[in-house]
């Protein structure tokens, strides 16, 4: 039985969570505050950015260190934080 979690798992996870509840919230111009660990976090980002397998693995999240998304009407990402 494992006992961790890998990226694409984490994707395949957060992905429809992100669609069918955060992104339904967003578009009723509610803002949402997403709390995860790394590899969650990591995986929205290559939902919400678009980043390749290839590019994920150079994407670091530091800890308690908040990243901030401002989204448009139709919620592509207008700026960030995250650098």
């Amino acid at each position: 039985m494992p006992v961790s979690e890998s990226l694409f798992q984490a994707y395949k996870r957060i992905v429809p969570y992100y669609t069918d509840v955060v992104a339904p919230q967003l578009l009723d111009g509610k803002n949402q505050l997403i709390v995860a660990h790394g590899s969650t976090i990591r995986a929205l980002i290559k939902y919400l950015e678009d980043v390749s397998d290839k590019d994920i693995d150079g994407i670091e999240v530091a800890n308690g260190v908040p990243l901030v998304y401002e989204l448009d009407s139709k919620l592509n990402i207008i700026k960030t934080n995250r650098k």
